[in-house]
């Protein structure tokens, strides 16, 4: 990349992307993008991390550098000599809950509300609880605005346990969002992330950039393609009915054998579903790739299991229906469902979170770190302390106590509790149960997680969406294959515009998707790339990407884009291969067998639903509080 390509893509402009949270430089960005990348042996620097936000947020962007070299020291046994050395703090806990996801925080929640006097300590190896479930923060020309690190879409339940854990947690039954104004005016906006991206495409305005590379035709831009079934797309007559065929299937498919449906989806991948069992080709598996291999599975439908599929409501493996039944609309909080962590904080906490208990000061007030961890406190957040060894005190069938040694600021520690719920995810928890029983450990090498890259860029203007009528976009060649506009959420002071010409975040959820690859080899090549790509070099294709979509459209990268905050999850989501969710002749599959209690141990983590959510996440973690509660007795 030449010096001039990097001036003409603002590479070189000294904009708040240098000031990193510790306030150093990270150097020009020309020097960084011909630097090696940062070796994992030597350990992850403030090039992997970059411009992180302001606020409390601004501490912890996805899987930091400090948070990745503490799980690579986990697995790589470089903490092993001074495990059996490390001094014990604290008296004897109730329950310890490693992880501070919406998962474990829930486990924490159901334990405290079923036993109001146990001692509970609660590990989290980020800055910050909240798991994916956090916000970024930039101030762009004097305009906040928030956008999600990972998780965001809900609705509000109206029926049901999550209706009751909603209101037990505070959370309001009604939202107001912002009204576009400007050109703005007659846009459709979705309210979250993902609902667009396939669910309900009939909520935004959706342009397609269709590519020489992808479509053999000159490059240029469609809008709501399937509003007039794919009329003006330039693809032949038999590409379009293919797509047709299988947007909008109604047809029922059934096993040959007249066996069970679910168990013979997960005999074959997705994509061998849409071109073996529907009869359709490739335009077909491509387009189901830009759905699994972004959002939900982070992998191509040629390596996911159909029955996953069937769990995303995809076409030919469940009939049409909506994803929020018995919910409002799908909508996502600004900070995307970190506004729910935060709320749980706060119902476990309540001085962790400065104000009162109304959707405002929770959602937006700062955090109170003193307040997480205090001494004699009957619910402790042990935050930035990573979990390093969980292991019975003796045989686990006869065990009263449990032993954790955790690290914490370069520091190994011991505490004891009478229980325990790993709410980590499985990649974390095989390492750290250190007594773990073969058929678990077994089970849990069946798991492989995607990695994902949200990246939250602040526009200064974004006219060239509106000239084009769209709010979102997608595509299918470069960097990434989709972005977003939402319509923001607004609340006590917190007001962002929703006018093309003022600032917005553009949010871009980006997976790394390889068809034709097995799902081992395109998870572990894909974690393998994002881990050694430096943030300049991230900022440098997103900007590309978007001067290759928007420039003949008046975007000018150097000009429009304020700043960039990466969020990188190196185990984003967990991605069933076929035969994962039923074993033979439909038995139970392998996530089923840590869902059982080990000795005094309990797992909860969102992936053993088989499919991330964050009422999945709920599930789980109340389904280990209950397993932690029975060995309390």
């Amino acid at each position: 990349m030449s010096a001039r390509e990097n001036e003409r893509l603002g590479l070189a402009a000294p904009i708040t992307r240098r000031d990193f949270v510790n306030g150093t430089l990270a150097g020009a960005g020309a020097a960084l993008l011909g630097a090696a990348a940062p070796a994992a042996a030597q350990g992850l620097d403030e090039r992997f991390t970059g411009y992180a936000g302001v606020g409390d947020y601004a501490r912890s962007n996805g899987n930091t550098a400090t948070v990745v070299n503490a799980a690579h020291a986990l697995r790589d046994e470089r903490y092993e000599n001074g495990l059996a050395s490390a001094p014990a703090v604290d008296d004897l806990y109730d329950a310890v809950v490693v992880g501070g996801g919406i998962a474990g925080l829930t486990a924490a929640y159901e334990i405290r509300a079923a036993r109001p006097s146990a001692r509970v300590l609660l590990l989290e190896n980020h800055p910050l609880p909240g798991g994916e479930a956090k916000q970024n923060e930039v101030v762009v020309d004097g305009v906040r605005l928030i956008g999600p690190q990972a998780s965001n879409d809900t609705g509000v339940p109206r029926t049901g346990p999550f209706a009751d854990y909603w209101e037990a947690l505070g959370l309001p039954q009604r939202f107001d969002f912002v009204e576009p104004t400007g050109a703005a005016r007659g846009l459709r906006f979705a309210r979250d992330n993902f609902d667009p991206w396939y669910w309900d495409e009939r909520v935004a305005d959706i342009g397609w950039y269709c590519d020489g590379d992808a479509f053999g035709t000159q490059a240029g831009w469609h809008r709501n393609i399937f509003a007039d079934g794919l009329r003006g797309v330039p693809l032949d007559a038999a590409a379009k009915a293919e797509l047709l065929a299988w947007r909008f299937n109604d047809r029922t498919f059934a096993p040959p054998d007249g066996g069970a449906v679910d168990p013979w989806l997960d005999s074959m991948s997705y994509g061998a579903f849409i071109e073996r069992v529907m009869g359709l080709g490739p335009a077909a598996v491509r387009l189901a790739t830009a759905i699994t291999g972004t959002t939900s599975y982070a992998a191509s439908a040629d390596a996911v299991s159909a029955f996953g599929a069937k769990l995303l409501r995809l076409p030919g493996v469940t009939p049409p229906a909506p994803p929020h039944a018995g919910t409002d609309e799908a909508f996502s909080f600004p900070g995307g469902n970190g506004a729910i962590a935060r709320h749980i904080v706060k119902a476990l906490v309540p001085e962790a979170i400065v104000g009162t208990r109304a959707f405002a000061d929770v959602a937006d007030a700062p955090f109170v770190f003193a307040a997480f961890d205090r001494p004699g406190a009957a619910m402790r957040i042990r935050l930035g302390a990573t979990a390093l060894a969980v292991r019975h005190e003796g045989d686990p069938a006869r065990a009263e106590r449990v032993g954790i040694v955790y690290e914490q600021g370069g520091r190994l520690a011991r505490v004891e509790a009478r229980a325990v719920v790993v709410a980590a995810g499985s990649w974390i928890a095989k390492h750290v149960v250190r007594d773990l029983p073969p058929a678990y450990r077994a089970a849990y090498d069946t798991f492989h997680q995607a990695p994902a890259l949200v990246a939250n860029v602040a526009l200064r203007t974004w006219r060239p969406f509106a000239e084009l009528g769209i709010t979102g976009a997608r595509w299918f060649t470069g960097f990434g294959f989709w972005a977003n506009i939402r319509q923001p959420m607004t609340y006590g002071s917190y007001r962002p515009p929703l006018d093309p010409d003022r600032p917005t975040l553009l949010t871009l959820y980006t997976g790394f998707p390889q068809p034709g690859t097995s799902l081992a080899a395109q998870t572990a090549s894909a974690r393998g790339r994002m881990f050694a790509t430096p943030y300049v070099e991230y900022e440098r294709q997103i900007r590309a990407q978007l001067q290759l979509l928007f420039g003949a459209h008046g975007f000018d990268a150097a000009r429009d884009v304020a700043a960039i905050v990466l969020n990188r999850w190196g185990h984003a989501y967990v991605s069933p291969p076929p035969g994962w969710y039923f074993g033979p002749g439909g038995a139970p599959g392998p996530r089923e067998v840590p869902r059982r209690p080990f000795g005094r141990i309990s797992f909860g983590h969102s992936e053993l639903a088989g499919r991330q959510s964050w009422t999945n996440a709920v599930s789980e973690g109340r389904r280990a509080a209950r397993q932690a509660l029975d060995a309390l007795g």
